[in-house]
This record gives structure tokens, sequence and C-alpha cells, in this order.
């Protein structure tokens, strides 16, 4: 019975120690974690550069407006001499002059053109198309394909009475014409120019244009000729020259004369002024 009662107050005791260590036991603080403050990333925002294209000019295509193609310029027409002998080698005709023919043809656009075929230093004198009669003779002159023939008569002068000029209507001088290739004839053969005395030739340093038909004209520049030298008495020179009357001679004695008339018509007027001025003098005096 002791032993259950000491065994109770051991129980008692051992209670009541456990209930104080469980009232009294260690505290523990708790660990406060100070919080771990993330500073926020700040991304500066990415301005893209703008990108700036340099706009791409296109030059204007100029296109190169069509042009027909316009003949050649002629070369400059040379002086030559041109010398026609009869079977016996005699001198019959002397012709120094620039020529050339001048010709208005019609183009596939049917358009008017001009062009100029000049007699240059290749032109020859033609014996078989040349003449040396008594009272007639013809210089036919060659270049190329063209051939002129000038014809000179004999009565109580000596002058040029016709031309006759052939051409053709080659690609060369006439571009671009309606009918390319064709043989072209003209003439005037009633011609009365540069008329001398016999024995004489005839000189003139102007244009002598003449119209030969067909649109034709030939020009005469720079001459000096004379038929019919194997009938003088120096057949291999000109005879003395006669001289024709240039264009810058006619263009001196026109304000000439203009200028000697306006003078008389004003000595007129004024020889008039002063016989009426006194004889109105004398009707005042008879008045009077």
């Amino acid at each position: 019975m002791k032993w259950f009662v000491v065994l109770v107050a051991v129980w008692a005791l051992a209670t009541l120690a456990a209930g104080q260590e469980s009232s009294t036991g260690t505290s523990h603080v708790p660990t406060t974690h100070a919080p771990t403050t993330h500073a926020p990333t700040t991304h500066a925002p990415t301005t893209p550069a703008p990108t700036t294209h340099a706009p791409t000019t296109h030059a204007p295509t100029t296109l190169a407006p069509t042009t027909t193609a316009a003949p050649p310029t002629p070369p400059a027409t040379p002086v030559n001499k041109y010398v026609l002998r009869d079977a016996d080698n005699q001198t019959c005709m002397m012709v120094t002059a620039a020529l050339q023919l001048k010709v208005s043809y019609l183009a596939k656009d049917s358009k008017w053109r001009d062009a100029v075929l000049v007699l240059d230093n290749t032109t020859t004198v033609d014996p078989a198309n040349s003449s040396c009669g008594h009272s007639e003779q013809t210089l036919a002159l060659r270049c190329g394909t063209s051939l002129l023939s000038l014809t000179f008569t004999k009565n109580e002068t000596n002058f040029l009475s016709g031309i006759v000029a052939e051409y053709v209507l080659d690609m060369v001088h006439f571009p671009d014409a309606q009918h390319q290739g064709e043989l072209v004839k003209v003439g005037n053969e009633s011609l009365h120019l540069f008329g001398v005395e016999q024995g004489r030739s005839y000189l003139c340093g102007a244009d002598s244009p003449v119209p030969l038909g067909g649109n034709t004209t030939l020009d005469v520049l720079n001459v000096q000729l004379q038929a019919f030298v194997n009938a003088t008495v120096q057949p291999e020179g000109f005879g003395s020259a006669v001289h024709c009357v240039q264009n810058n001679d006619i263009s001196n004695i026109v304000p000439i004369a203009v200028g000697s008339a306006l003078a008389a018509l004003v000595v007129i007027v004024l020889l008039a002024y002063l016989v009426g001025r006194s004889r109105s003098r004398q009707k005042g005096y008879q008045s009077v």
C-alpha cells in the first residue's frame, strides 16, 4: 500500500514537472527574413531609327525627233576651164566657169526638196556629144552620170542659144526621191545669152541663173567664154572681153539715180516757190 502511494506520488510529480516544462518551454524567436526586393529591370525603349529611302529619280526619257535625212551639203563650186577642139586639133570653144545645177524634186513624203549638182574637178569634155560647126557649136560636159550641153549660134553675133541637161535621180544627190533612179532630161533651146561680136569673149563675175524647165536651173558663175575661136586670128586665147553689168554696179546706179531725181525735185519746188512769191509781191505793189 505504501508502494502504491509512492508510485502515485512519483507519477504526480512527473506529471507536474512535465506540465511546467511544457509551459516554460524554450521560446524560439521567429526568424524574420527581410524580403528580397528585386529592383525592376528597366528596359529603355528601343526606338528604331527611321529608315530613310532616297527617292529614286528616273531621268525622263526624251525621244529624239525623227528627222528626214537632208541632202548632203554640196562642195564649193570650182572654176574650171573647158576647151573644145575640132578634128584638126584646132580650138573651137573655150569656157572658164563655175557651173552647177539646182533641182527641186518630189520626195516620197510628197514634199519638195532641193538638190545641187556641182560640176566639179572631175568634169570633162565629152567629144562624142560635142561639135565644132561653122554656124553652130556645142560643148558637152560629162560629170559622173550628168551631162550638160551648151550650144552657141553665130550670125551677126555669137551667143548662147541652147542648154540641155541630163541627170539621174540617184540616192546620193536625191535622197528619198519618189522616182529613184529615173533619168531626167531638161533644157531651154530658145536662149539669146552672152552675146558678143566675133572675135571677142564674154566676161562676168556675177551669178547668171538660167532656167531650164522641169524645176531645174543652171547657175553660171565667174564665167569667161568664147565660141567660134577657130574663125579668129588668135585661136589659143580669149579675145578682148565684153563685161556684163553686175549686180553691184546696178546697186550703185540705183541710189545715184534716185538721189539725182530727188535733188532735181527739190530745185523745181524751190523755183516754183520763189516764182509764186515774186508774183504775189508784184500784185501787192499794183494794188497800192
